[in-house]
């Protein structure tokens, strides 16, 4: 079973420049299912798409023993706009 501090510790070791992680477990406790936001400035100039899919190939072992994964990625200014 993939835990949300598994989830955040792969994350810190992989993205360059990580600022934040917020790793939400949405499946009520039964770690199947997490909302994963991912804050970094390595996604400068990337398409959600591109850093979506830069996020899921880290995590693609963990995300195929899940049932559902939602991902959002920001670079630092971002997510400060974002959180005002």
């Amino acid at each position: 079973m993939v835990s949300e501090q598994d989830l955040s510790n792969k994350l810190a070791e992989e993205i360059p420049e990580l600022y934040q992680t917020i790793v939400t477990d949405a499946s009520a406790g039964c770690g199947q299912s997490y909302d994963v936001v991912v804050v970094s400035d390595v996604f400068k100039g990337k398409s959600k798409l591109q850093r979506c899919r830069m996020v899921n190939k880290l995590l693609a072992a963990e995300i195929a023993q899940l049932h559902a994964f939602g991902l959002k990625c920001y670079t630092v200014q971002e997510f400060s706009e974002f959180t005002l």
